[in-house]
């Protein structure tokens, strides 16, 4: 999912790929991926792969990918605290 979705903004981005993109830029989208996913248990998944995965660290783009996927579970768990 993380991999074809970082494809799929290169590919329909108006800016085409030689366009660099920042987590900024993508952590909306990765946001609304992840929420239309409708994953059951996401953290628990998350912490799976980082439990049985150590070679992750230091891997470049997948790294880049998960940290991502990371970043927008706790957004997604940060926005569920609010009024």
């Amino acid at each position: 999912m993380i991999i074809y979705a970082f494809q799929c903004v290169s590919q329909f981005s108006s800016a085409g790929d030689s366009h660099v993109w920042t987590t900024d830029d993508l952590l909306p989208t990765f946001v609304y991926v992840t929420v239309r996913a409708q994953l059951q248990h996401l953290g628990a998944e998350i912490h799976l792969i980082e439990d049985f995965t150590p070679q992750l660290q230091g891997s470049g783009q997948i790294e880049l990918m998960f940290t991502t996927l990371r970043a927008s579970y706790f957004q997604i768990c940060s926005d569920k605290d609010l009024p």
